[in-house]
């Protein structure tokens, strides 16, 4: 009776295991997650994180589950010589191991802000 005991718990825990989740959405400064969601990992599948700089400056993050058609490969500095861009890509395989991103800096709110604000003005003039 204890083996059986064990060993529906053991195939219980294993099923629960197996049902890894990722975050999913574009991170951009000022407004934070866009379009947040959750995916669940395919097998042999991980969580992507995928960072994106202009210079030093975070501009967005990607976050998703990796597929069969686009699984997670790590990189780090990739640059786009077209945008400008450096990109880091990391990759996990724990529950929710996908951070939500670098939080925007305090300066670069400002900016935003004070931009907007400007556009605004020079639109109503």
């Amino acid at each position: 009776m204890k083996a059986l005991l064990l060993l529906t718990l053991s195939a219980l825990l294993c099923w629960v295991s197996a049902d890894i989740r990722c975050h999913s959405c574009y991170k951009v400064p000022v407004l934070g997650c866009v379009d947040r969601q959750s995916c669940r990992l395919e097998p042999g599948q991980q969580c992507l994180t995928t960072h994106a700089y202009l210079g030093k400056m975070w501009v967005f993050s990607n976050l998703r589950c990796g597929t069969p058609e686009e699984p997670c490969r790590e990189a780090f500095n990739q640059t786009n010589r077209k945008l400008g861009l450096t990109y880091n890509t990391t990759c996990c395989n724990k529950d929710n191991c996908n951070s939500a991103g670098p939080r925007p800096t305090p300066a670069l709110g400002l900016v935003f802000l004070t931009s907007l604000a400007g556009l605004g003005l020079w639109l109503l003039h």
